[in-house]
């Protein structure tokens, strides 16, 4: 098992989002510094760079550790209930810069 995953996971790092109002639900990591959140497809996708460099365009890793983090969880991660003004306002300028780095 990645120490690596494990310690996102015990820093309660990875969550679900569950946006009522809008009934949008989402898997998110912070990053390590929580400045930023990446967006999680679980077993598929993650917006992290690592995903894309590592997994995706050189093929020398077959997940980033916020996939594997939530491989290890089983589905087991805090869950967060908001409303849409909230997500908009505080949460998704995180996860708009968690896809820019």
């Amino acid at each position: 098992m990645s120490s690596r995953a494990l310690k996102l996971l015990s820093e309660k790092r990875l969550l679900k989002i569950l946006v009522e109002d809008a009934k949008i639900d989402l898997v998110v990591s912070y990053g390590a510094n929580y400045d930023r959140m990446y967006l999680l497809l679980p077993g598929r996708f993650c917006s992290c760079a690592s995903f894309y460099f590592d997994v995706y365009s050189r093929r020398v890793k077959d997940k980033c550790i916020h996939l594997r983090a939530f491989e290890i969880s089983k589905s087991d991660v805090p869950i967060i209930k908001i409303f849409w003004e909230e997500f908009k306002n505080k949460l998704y300028p995180l996860i708009f810069r968690g896809m820019l780095t």
